[in-house]
Protein backbone atom coordinates (compact mmCIF):
# COMPACT_ATOMS: atom_id res chain seq x y z
CA UNK A 1 0.00 0.00 0.00
CA UNK A 2 1.30 3.43 -0.98
CA UNK A 3 0.92 5.81 1.95
CA UNK A 4 1.03 8.82 -0.34
CA UNK A 5 -1.87 7.43 -2.39
CA UNK A 6 -3.75 7.11 0.88
CA UNK A 7 -3.09 10.80 1.50
CA UNK A 8 -4.39 11.52 -2.02
CA UNK A 9 -7.65 9.63 -1.65
CA UNK A 10 -8.32 10.18 2.05
CA UNK A 11 -6.66 13.49 2.93
CA UNK A 12 -7.03 15.00 6.38
CA UNK A 13 -6.15 18.42 4.93
CA UNK A 14 -6.55 20.02 1.51
CA UNK A 15 -4.91 23.18 0.17
CA UNK A 16 -6.53 24.97 -2.77
CA UNK A 17 -3.72 26.83 -4.54
CA UNK A 18 -5.18 29.58 -6.70
CA UNK A 19 -8.42 29.85 -4.74
CA UNK A 20 -10.81 32.58 -5.81
CA UNK A 21 -13.80 34.35 -4.31
CA UNK A 22 -15.28 34.96 -7.78
CA UNK A 23 -17.87 32.45 -9.01
CA UNK A 24 -17.00 31.10 -12.44
CA UNK A 25 -13.28 30.88 -11.68
CA UNK A 26 -11.71 27.42 -11.41
CA UNK A 27 -10.27 28.24 -8.00
CA UNK A 28 -13.72 29.19 -6.76
CA UNK A 29 -15.41 26.12 -8.19
CA UNK A 30 -12.91 23.77 -6.54
CA UNK A 31 -13.53 25.37 -3.19
CA UNK A 32 -17.30 25.35 -3.68
CA UNK A 33 -17.36 21.66 -4.55
CA UNK A 34 -15.22 20.77 -1.54
CA UNK A 35 -17.48 22.62 0.86
CA UNK A 36 -20.87 21.84 -0.66
CA UNK A 37 -20.22 18.09 -0.84
CA UNK A 38 -19.35 17.75 2.80
CA UNK A 39 -15.58 17.35 2.96
CA UNK A 40 -14.79 17.26 6.69
CA UNK A 41 -11.04 17.80 6.73
CA UNK A 42 -9.15 21.08 7.05
CA UNK A 43 -9.25 23.36 3.99
CA UNK A 44 -6.50 25.92 3.26
CA UNK A 45 -7.29 28.25 0.32
CA UNK A 46 -4.36 30.28 -1.01
CA UNK A 47 -4.55 33.51 -3.01
CA UNK A 48 -1.84 36.24 -2.95
CA UNK A 49 -4.53 38.93 -2.69
CA UNK A 50 -6.24 37.28 0.27
CA UNK A 51 -10.01 37.27 0.58
CA UNK A 52 -12.49 34.61 1.57
CA UNK A 53 -15.25 32.41 0.17
CA UNK A 54 -17.79 30.00 1.66
CA UNK A 55 -16.88 31.15 5.14
CA UNK A 56 -13.18 30.28 4.78
CA UNK A 57 -10.50 32.99 4.93
CA UNK A 58 -7.69 32.75 2.37
CA UNK A 59 -3.97 32.48 3.09
CA UNK A 60 -1.78 34.79 1.02
CA UNK A 61 1.15 32.43 0.41
CA UNK A 62 2.20 28.82 0.63
CA UNK A 63 4.69 29.81 3.34
CA UNK A 64 1.78 30.60 5.68
CA UNK A 65 0.43 27.05 5.46
CA UNK A 66 1.21 24.38 8.03
CA UNK A 67 3.65 21.71 6.87
CA UNK A 68 2.75 18.19 5.86
CA UNK A 69 -0.55 18.96 4.10
CA UNK A 70 -2.00 15.82 2.56
CA UNK A 71 -3.43 17.12 -0.73
CA UNK A 72 -2.99 20.24 -2.85
CA UNK A 73 -5.51 21.11 -5.55
CA UNK A 74 -3.57 23.40 -7.87
CA UNK A 75 -5.77 25.73 -9.93
CA UNK A 76 -2.98 27.63 -11.70
CA UNK A 77 -1.59 27.62 -15.26
CA UNK A 78 1.37 25.49 -16.33
CA UNK A 79 4.62 26.90 -14.92
CA UNK A 80 2.93 28.47 -11.89
CA UNK A 81 1.32 25.12 -11.12
CA UNK A 82 4.67 23.33 -11.20
CA UNK A 83 6.35 26.03 -9.12
CA UNK A 84 3.60 25.70 -6.51
CA UNK A 85 3.90 21.91 -6.56
CA UNK A 86 7.62 22.15 -5.83
CA UNK A 87 7.10 24.70 -3.05
CA UNK A 88 4.52 22.46 -1.41
CA UNK A 89 6.56 19.29 -1.94
CA UNK A 90 9.52 20.74 -0.01
CA UNK A 91 7.09 21.13 2.93
CA UNK A 92 6.04 17.48 3.01
CA UNK A 93 3.04 17.52 0.67
CA UNK A 94 1.50 14.09 0.23
CA UNK A 95 -0.19 14.47 -3.16
CA UNK A 96 -1.45 17.02 -5.67
CA UNK A 97 -3.84 17.44 -8.55
CA UNK A 98 -2.73 19.64 -11.47
CA UNK A 99 -5.72 20.53 -13.60
CA UNK A 100 -3.98 22.78 -16.13
CA UNK A 101 -3.25 21.78 -19.71
CA UNK A 102 -0.29 23.04 -21.72
CA UNK A 103 2.21 20.29 -20.97
CA UNK A 104 3.47 17.41 -23.13
CA UNK A 105 0.21 17.30 -25.13
CA UNK A 106 1.16 20.78 -26.43
CA UNK A 107 4.83 20.01 -26.96
CA UNK A 108 6.06 21.14 -23.52
CA UNK A 109 7.53 17.82 -22.46
CA UNK A 110 10.23 19.53 -20.35
CA UNK A 111 7.62 21.18 -18.13
CA UNK A 112 6.00 17.81 -17.56
CA UNK A 113 9.44 16.37 -16.91
CA UNK A 114 9.79 18.82 -14.00
CA UNK A 115 6.76 17.23 -12.40
CA UNK A 116 8.34 13.79 -12.61
CA UNK A 117 11.58 15.05 -11.10
CA UNK A 118 9.68 16.60 -8.18
CA UNK A 119 7.88 13.30 -7.65
CA UNK A 120 11.16 11.39 -7.67
CA UNK A 121 12.89 13.80 -5.32
CA UNK A 122 10.19 14.40 -2.71
CA UNK A 123 7.83 11.42 -3.02
CA UNK A 124 4.77 13.63 -3.56
CA UNK A 125 2.25 11.89 -5.83
CA UNK A 126 0.62 13.82 -8.68
CA UNK A 127 -2.64 13.32 -10.59
CA UNK A 128 -2.53 14.99 -14.00
CA UNK A 129 -1.65 17.41 -15.44
CA UNK A 130 -4.37 18.16 -18.00
CA UNK A 131 -7.07 16.40 -16.01
CA UNK A 132 -10.50 17.00 -14.44
CA UNK A 133 -9.51 15.88 -10.95
CA UNK A 134 -11.31 13.21 -8.94
CA UNK A 135 -14.22 12.45 -6.65
CA UNK A 136 -13.95 9.98 -3.78
CA UNK A 137 -17.25 9.62 -1.95
CA UNK A 138 -15.64 7.44 0.72
CA UNK A 139 -13.99 10.68 1.93
CA UNK A 140 -16.78 13.07 0.81
CA UNK A 141 -14.09 14.56 -1.38
CA UNK A 142 -15.29 16.26 -4.56
CA UNK A 143 -12.06 17.48 -6.11
CA UNK A 144 -13.00 17.36 -9.78
CA UNK A 145 -15.04 19.09 -12.45
CA UNK A 146 -17.10 16.17 -13.77
CA UNK A 147 -20.63 17.36 -12.99
CA UNK A 148 -23.21 15.64 -10.85
CA UNK A 149 -21.33 12.49 -9.83
CA UNK A 150 -23.72 10.58 -7.57
CA UNK A 151 -22.47 8.30 -4.77
CA UNK A 152 -22.28 4.61 -5.61
CA UNK A 153 -19.90 1.67 -5.35
CA UNK A 154 -18.24 1.12 -8.74
CA UNK A 155 -15.03 2.92 -9.71
CA UNK A 156 -14.13 4.73 -12.94
CA UNK A 157 -10.51 5.55 -13.78
CA UNK A 158 -10.23 7.61 -16.96
CA UNK A 159 -7.49 9.46 -18.79
CA UNK A 160 -10.10 11.78 -20.28
CA UNK A 161 -12.23 14.12 -18.22
CA UNK A 162 -14.69 14.63 -21.09
CA UNK A 163 -15.10 10.89 -21.58
CA UNK A 164 -15.71 10.37 -17.88
CA UNK A 165 -18.46 12.98 -18.02
CA UNK A 166 -20.20 11.01 -20.80
CA UNK A 167 -19.91 7.79 -18.80
CA UNK A 168 -21.21 9.51 -15.69
CA UNK A 169 -24.21 10.86 -17.59
CA UNK A 170 -25.14 7.37 -18.81
CA UNK A 171 -24.74 6.00 -15.29
CA UNK A 172 -27.14 8.71 -14.14
CA UNK A 173 -29.72 7.66 -16.75
CA UNK A 174 -29.58 4.22 -15.16
CA UNK A 175 -29.76 5.61 -11.64
CA UNK A 176 -26.23 4.39 -10.84
CA UNK A 177 -23.41 6.23 -9.10
CA UNK A 178 -19.69 5.88 -8.46
CA UNK A 179 -17.70 5.40 -5.31
CA UNK A 180 -14.60 6.76 -7.04
CA UNK A 181 -14.07 8.71 -10.25
CA UNK A 182 -10.50 9.74 -11.01
CA UNK A 183 -9.21 11.36 -14.20
CA UNK A 184 -5.50 10.99 -14.93
CA UNK A 185 -4.92 13.25 -17.94
CA UNK A 186 -1.32 13.06 -19.12
CA UNK A 187 -0.37 10.58 -16.36
CA UNK A 188 2.87 12.34 -15.46
CA UNK A 189 2.87 10.25 -12.30
CA UNK A 190 -0.10 8.30 -10.92
CA UNK A 191 -1.26 5.52 -13.26
CA UNK A 192 -4.15 3.05 -13.39
CA UNK A 193 -2.19 0.05 -12.17
CA UNK A 194 -1.07 1.84 -8.99
CA UNK A 195 -4.61 2.85 -8.12
CA UNK A 196 -6.01 -0.65 -8.60
CA UNK A 197 -3.14 -2.18 -6.67
CA UNK A 198 -3.71 0.32 -3.85
CA UNK A 199 -7.49 0.00 -3.80
CA UNK A 200 -7.65 -3.78 -4.23
CA UNK A 201 -11.13 -5.07 -3.46
CA UNK A 202 -12.46 -1.76 -2.11
CA UNK A 203 -14.70 -1.39 -5.18
CA UNK A 204 -16.83 -4.21 -6.63
CA UNK A 205 -16.05 -3.32 -10.27
CA UNK A 206 -13.46 -1.11 -11.98
CA UNK A 207 -14.12 0.67 -15.29
CA UNK A 208 -11.07 2.01 -17.13
CA UNK A 209 -10.79 4.37 -20.06
CA UNK A 210 -7.19 4.26 -21.27
CA UNK A 211 -5.27 6.04 -23.99
CA UNK A 212 -1.57 5.48 -23.43
CA UNK A 213 0.79 3.16 -21.59
CA UNK A 214 4.34 3.68 -20.47
CA UNK A 215 6.84 0.84 -20.82
CA UNK A 216 5.95 -2.07 -18.57
CA UNK A 217 2.59 -0.63 -17.47
CA UNK A 218 0.54 -3.28 -19.24
CA UNK A 219 2.01 -6.13 -17.22
CA UNK A 220 1.86 -4.11 -13.99
CA UNK A 221 -1.80 -3.46 -14.67
CA UNK A 222 -2.42 -7.16 -15.29
CA UNK A 223 -0.82 -8.04 -11.95
CA UNK A 224 -2.87 -5.39 -10.16
CA UNK A 225 -6.10 -6.69 -11.73
CA UNK A 226 -5.31 -10.24 -10.71
CA UNK A 227 -4.46 -9.10 -7.21
CA UNK A 228 -7.71 -7.16 -6.79
CA UNK A 229 -9.88 -10.18 -7.55
CA UNK A 230 -12.46 -7.78 -8.98
CA UNK A 231 -13.95 -7.58 -12.48
CA UNK A 232 -12.37 -4.88 -14.61
CA UNK A 233 -13.91 -3.54 -17.82
CA UNK A 234 -11.62 -1.54 -20.11
CA UNK A 235 -12.15 0.77 -23.07
CA UNK A 236 -8.74 1.26 -24.67
CA UNK A 237 -8.31 3.66 -27.58
CA UNK A 238 -5.42 4.01 -29.98
CA UNK A 239 -5.72 0.90 -32.13
CA UNK A 240 -5.83 2.81 -35.44
CA UNK A 241 -3.33 5.29 -36.84
CA UNK A 242 -5.95 8.06 -36.86
CA UNK A 243 -6.81 7.60 -33.18
CA UNK A 244 -3.12 7.49 -32.27
CA UNK A 245 -2.64 10.90 -33.93
CA UNK A 246 -5.62 12.25 -31.98
CA UNK A 247 -4.23 10.94 -28.71
CA UNK A 248 -0.88 12.58 -29.29
CA UNK A 249 -2.56 15.99 -29.23
CA UNK A 250 -4.87 15.13 -26.35
CA UNK A 251 -2.77 13.58 -23.59
CA UNK A 252 0.52 12.96 -25.42
CA UNK A 253 -0.16 9.22 -25.08
CA UNK A 254 1.60 6.37 -26.80
CA UNK A 255 -1.09 3.81 -27.57
CA UNK A 256 1.08 0.70 -27.83
CA UNK A 257 0.18 -2.64 -29.44
CA UNK A 258 -3.58 -3.04 -28.95
CA UNK A 259 -3.68 -6.76 -29.73
CA UNK A 260 -0.93 -7.53 -27.24
CA UNK A 261 -2.64 -5.36 -24.63
CA UNK A 262 -5.94 -7.16 -25.20
CA UNK A 263 -4.28 -10.56 -24.79
CA UNK A 264 -2.57 -9.56 -21.54
CA UNK A 265 -5.73 -8.02 -20.08
CA UNK A 266 -7.93 -10.99 -20.95
CA UNK A 267 -5.36 -13.26 -19.36
CA UNK A 268 -5.59 -11.19 -16.18
CA UNK A 269 -9.38 -11.51 -16.10
CA UNK A 270 -10.29 -8.08 -17.47
CA UNK A 271 -12.68 -7.46 -20.36
CA UNK A 272 -12.23 -5.03 -23.26
CA UNK A 273 -15.12 -3.20 -24.90
CA UNK A 274 -15.42 -0.71 -27.75
CA UNK A 275 -17.69 2.08 -26.51
CA UNK A 276 -18.94 3.76 -23.35
CA UNK A 277 -22.35 2.07 -23.46
CA UNK A 278 -20.73 -1.34 -23.29
CA UNK A 279 -18.30 -0.09 -20.65
CA UNK A 280 -21.22 0.76 -18.35
CA UNK A 281 -23.57 -2.08 -19.32
CA UNK A 282 -20.97 -4.82 -18.91
CA UNK A 283 -19.75 -3.31 -15.63
CA UNK A 284 -23.33 -3.13 -14.33
CA UNK A 285 -23.93 -6.77 -15.27
CA UNK A 286 -20.91 -8.11 -13.41
CA UNK A 287 -21.63 -5.73 -10.52
CA UNK A 288 -25.18 -6.97 -10.03
CA UNK A 289 -24.94 -10.64 -11.04
CA UNK A 290 -23.01 -13.63 -9.80
CA UNK A 291 -20.95 -15.59 -12.34
CA UNK A 292 -22.82 -18.60 -13.76
CA UNK A 293 -22.34 -22.05 -12.28
CA UNK A 294 -22.83 -23.76 -15.62
CA UNK A 295 -22.48 -23.17 -19.32
CA UNK A 296 -25.00 -22.61 -22.04
CA UNK A 297 -26.93 -19.52 -23.13
CA UNK A 298 -30.72 -19.50 -23.15
CA UNK A 299 -32.73 -16.82 -24.94
CA UNK A 300 -36.36 -15.90 -24.26
CA UNK A 301 -37.93 -13.50 -26.74
CA UNK A 302 -41.22 -12.35 -28.22
CA UNK A 303 -39.77 -12.01 -31.72
CA UNK A 304 -37.46 -14.13 -33.83
CA UNK A 305 -35.70 -11.18 -35.44
CA UNK A 306 -34.39 -9.59 -32.24
CA UNK A 307 -33.19 -12.98 -31.01
CA UNK A 308 -31.38 -13.63 -34.31
CA UNK A 309 -29.53 -10.32 -34.02
CA UNK A 310 -28.42 -11.17 -30.47
CA UNK A 311 -27.27 -14.62 -31.62
CA UNK A 312 -25.18 -12.99 -34.36
CA UNK A 313 -23.48 -10.78 -31.76
CA UNK A 314 -22.88 -13.81 -29.55
CA UNK A 315 -21.50 -15.70 -32.54
CA UNK A 316 -18.93 -12.97 -33.18
CA UNK A 317 -17.75 -13.52 -29.60
CA UNK A 318 -17.41 -17.28 -30.17
CA UNK A 319 -20.73 -18.47 -28.69
CA UNK A 320 -23.25 -20.68 -30.47
CA UNK A 321 -26.29 -21.17 -28.22
CA UNK A 322 -27.42 -24.78 -28.46
CA UNK A 323 -30.97 -26.15 -28.53
CA UNK A 324 -33.17 -26.27 -25.45
CA UNK A 325 -32.58 -29.62 -23.69
CA UNK A 326 -35.46 -32.12 -23.93
CA UNK A 327 -36.11 -32.09 -20.18
CA UNK A 328 -36.52 -28.30 -20.26
CA UNK A 329 -38.75 -28.45 -23.34
CA UNK A 330 -41.03 -30.80 -21.42
CA UNK A 331 -41.28 -28.28 -18.56
CA UNK A 332 -42.50 -25.64 -21.05
CA UNK A 333 -45.67 -27.55 -21.90
CA UNK A 334 -47.79 -24.60 -20.74
CA UNK A 335 -46.78 -22.62 -23.84
CA UNK A 336 -49.26 -22.37 -26.72
CA UNK A 337 -48.63 -24.63 -29.73
CA UNK A 338 -47.44 -21.75 -31.94
CA UNK A 339 -44.84 -20.64 -29.36
CA UNK A 340 -41.36 -22.01 -30.02
CA UNK A 341 -39.69 -24.11 -27.29
CA UNK A 342 -36.34 -24.33 -29.02
CA UNK A 343 -33.54 -21.87 -28.37
CA UNK A 344 -34.49 -19.08 -28.70
CA UNK A 345 -37.73 -19.71 -26.83
CA UNK A 346 -40.07 -17.49 -28.83
CA UNK A 347 -43.25 -16.49 -27.00
CA UNK A 348 -44.34 -14.55 -30.11
CA UNK A 349 -46.14 -11.21 -30.08
CA UNK A 350 -48.98 -12.40 -27.85
CA UNK A 351 -46.57 -13.62 -25.18
CA UNK A 352 -47.55 -11.25 -22.39
CA UNK A 353 -46.41 -10.92 -18.81
CA UNK A 354 -47.86 -14.27 -17.64
CA UNK A 355 -45.96 -16.21 -20.28
CA UNK A 356 -42.77 -14.32 -19.53
CA UNK A 357 -43.15 -14.99 -15.80
CA UNK A 358 -43.71 -18.74 -16.07
CA UNK A 359 -41.07 -19.24 -18.77
CA UNK A 360 -38.36 -17.30 -16.97
CA UNK A 361 -39.18 -18.93 -13.60
CA UNK A 362 -39.02 -22.39 -15.19
CA UNK A 363 -35.60 -21.65 -16.64
CA UNK A 364 -34.36 -20.13 -13.39
CA UNK A 365 -35.30 -23.38 -11.61
CA UNK A 366 -33.67 -25.63 -14.24
CA UNK A 367 -30.02 -26.60 -14.51
CA UNK A 368 -29.94 -25.20 -18.09
CA UNK A 369 -28.99 -22.55 -19.16
CA UNK A 370 -25.97 -21.10 -17.37
CA UNK A 371 -26.91 -17.57 -18.48
CA UNK A 372 -30.35 -16.40 -19.50
CA UNK A 373 -31.02 -13.51 -21.91
CA UNK A 374 -34.55 -12.09 -21.96
CA UNK A 375 -35.58 -9.88 -24.90
CA UNK A 376 -38.77 -7.91 -25.31
CA UNK A 377 -39.98 -5.62 -28.08
CA UNK A 378 -43.53 -4.47 -27.22
CA UNK A 379 -46.40 -4.76 -29.67
CA UNK A 380 -49.15 -2.19 -29.25
CA UNK A 381 -51.29 -4.48 -27.07
CA UNK A 382 -48.61 -5.52 -24.53
CA UNK A 383 -47.35 -3.33 -21.68
CA UNK A 384 -43.52 -3.62 -21.55
CA UNK A 385 -43.48 -2.34 -17.96
CA UNK A 386 -45.71 -5.24 -16.88
CA UNK A 387 -43.45 -7.65 -18.75
CA UNK A 388 -40.42 -6.16 -16.96
CA UNK A 389 -42.20 -6.66 -13.63
CA UNK A 390 -42.98 -10.28 -14.53
CA UNK A 391 -39.34 -10.92 -15.48
CA UNK A 392 -38.13 -9.40 -12.21
CA UNK A 393 -40.57 -11.44 -10.13
CA UNK A 394 -39.63 -14.64 -11.96
CA UNK A 395 -35.96 -13.90 -11.35
CA UNK A 396 -36.67 -13.37 -7.64
CA UNK A 397 -39.08 -16.30 -7.27
CA UNK A 398 -36.64 -18.53 -9.13
CA UNK A 399 -34.06 -17.90 -6.41
CA UNK A 400 -31.83 -15.60 -8.50
CA UNK A 401 -30.08 -18.83 -9.33
CA UNK A 402 -28.33 -17.69 -12.49
CA UNK A 403 -27.42 -14.44 -14.22
CA UNK A 404 -30.23 -12.90 -16.25
CA UNK A 405 -29.51 -10.29 -18.92
CA UNK A 406 -32.59 -8.27 -19.94
CA UNK A 407 -32.72 -6.40 -23.24
CA UNK A 408 -35.90 -4.32 -23.57
CA UNK A 409 -36.16 -2.53 -26.90
CA UNK A 410 -38.61 -0.01 -28.27
CA UNK A 411 -41.10 2.26 -26.50
CA UNK A 412 -40.97 2.79 -22.73
CA UNK A 413 -37.71 0.92 -22.22
CA UNK A 414 -36.56 3.46 -19.62
CA UNK A 415 -39.72 2.79 -17.59
CA UNK A 416 -39.01 -0.93 -17.89
CA UNK A 417 -35.46 -0.27 -16.71
CA UNK A 418 -36.75 1.34 -13.53
CA UNK A 419 -38.76 -1.79 -12.75
CA UNK A 420 -35.86 -4.14 -13.51
CA UNK A 421 -33.65 -2.05 -11.24
CA UNK A 422 -35.91 -2.84 -8.26
CA UNK A 423 -35.11 -6.52 -8.72
CA UNK A 424 -31.37 -5.97 -8.88
CA UNK A 425 -31.16 -6.72 -12.60
CA UNK A 426 -28.82 -4.93 -15.03
CA UNK A 427 -30.24 -3.00 -17.98
CA UNK A 428 -28.73 -3.43 -21.45
CA UNK A 429 -29.09 -0.73 -24.10
CA UNK A 430 -27.75 -2.56 -27.18
CA UNK A 431 -27.38 -6.05 -28.58
CA UNK A 432 -23.63 -5.60 -28.48
CA UNK A 433 -23.50 -4.73 -24.78
CA UNK A 434 -25.89 -7.59 -23.93
CA UNK A 435 -23.70 -10.09 -25.80
CA UNK A 436 -20.53 -8.74 -24.20
CA UNK A 437 -22.07 -8.94 -20.73
CA UNK A 438 -22.95 -12.58 -21.34
CA UNK A 439 -19.45 -13.25 -22.67
CA UNK A 440 -17.75 -11.75 -19.61
CA UNK A 441 -20.07 -13.49 -17.16
CA UNK A 442 -19.33 -16.85 -18.78
CA UNK A 443 -15.60 -16.12 -18.75
CA UNK A 444 -15.76 -15.23 -15.05
CA UNK A 445 -17.72 -18.40 -14.37
CA UNK A 446 -15.01 -20.49 -16.06
CA UNK A 447 -12.31 -18.69 -14.05
CA UNK A 448 -14.19 -19.28 -10.83
CA UNK A 449 -14.50 -15.53 -10.24
CA UNK A 450 -16.17 -14.50 -6.99
CA UNK A 451 -19.31 -12.39 -6.95
CA UNK A 452 -18.66 -8.69 -7.42
CA UNK A 453 -20.57 -7.68 -4.35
Amino acid sequence: MDGQLGRLLHPRSVAVIGASSKPGKIGNEILRLLVSNGYRGRIYPVNPRGGEAYGIRFYTSIDELPGDIDLALIALPGEQAVDSLEAMATRGLGAAVIYASGFAEQGRAELEGRIRRIVERYGTRVVGPNCAGFINWAANLYAGFVPDVKPGEMALISQSGAFSAAVNHYLGVKGLGLGLLITLGNKADVAEWELIRHLGDQHPVYMLYMEGLREGEGRRLALAIKGSGRPVVILKTGWTEASQRALASHTASLAGDYRLFRTIMRGAGAYLVGDYVSLVDVAEAVYRLKPPRGGGIGIVTNGGGPAAVLMDHLGRLGHSPGPTPREVVDKLGFLRPHMQRGNPIDLTADGGSDYYYHTVKTLMESSWPGVLAVLHVPPSFVDPVEVARAVGEAYRDGGESKPLIPLFLGPRYVEAWRVLDRYGLPRMLTYSSAAEAIDYLLARGLRGGPPSR
